[in-house]
């Protein structure tokens, strides 16, 4: 435990690597911004609805009952309500998801998963997953993998105040 305090110390006062946390940083976005790139472009090859969709319907698919509240939804793609909202009206429309209210609060909405969206997430799976092969797991070993995992979580933690 010592270990790590002093480790994680260790770099904020190393006037050395503010260059080295700066290039960290520039590349974490580059390559979240190459990889999503990527996926769009297959998926749009492939004739399938943008990323944005399959991140819903991913993240809907894998709650329990198929249904989140907006907020938490919103919450867990990272994006503001009202970037969630229309969104979803978009996926609404096309009837892949539905969205339905509290019953003893109607200031609450949920979204839920219909089988088209289920449906068209199957669709959609093999396709992102291919390419998240091809271009981060054929890259990155498994051990590297959730050593990257731990070091962003623990970032994240700090950048939301749980550190």
């Amino acid at each position: 435990m010592a270990e790590t305090a002093a480790t994680t110390a260790t770099p904020s006062t190393d006037s050395c690597s503010e260059g080295a946390h700066r290039e960290a940083w520039l590349a974490v976005a580059r390559t979240h911004a190459a990889v999503t790139g990527r996926l769009q472009e297959a998926l749009t090859a492939s004739g399938l609805p943008p990323l944005a969709w399959f991140e819903v319907l991913a993240t809907l698919d894998g709650a329990p009952q198929q249904r989140l509240k907006m907020g938490e939804l919103a919450e867990a793609l990272v994006i503001t309500r009202g970037g969630l909202t229309k969104l979803v009206d978009r996926l609404v429309k096309a009837g892949l998801l539905e969205r339905t209210f509290c019953e003893t609060d109607r200031r609450v909405s949920y979204a839920t998963l219909l089988p088209a969206g289920a449906e068209l997430l199957e669709e959609m799976r093999p396709v992102v997953s291919g390419e998240l092969e091809s271009v981060f797991a054929a890259n990155i070993t498994t051990r590297q993998a959730e050593e990257l995992t731990a070091i962003l979580t623990r970032v994240q933690g700090s950048a939301c105040g749980n550190s």
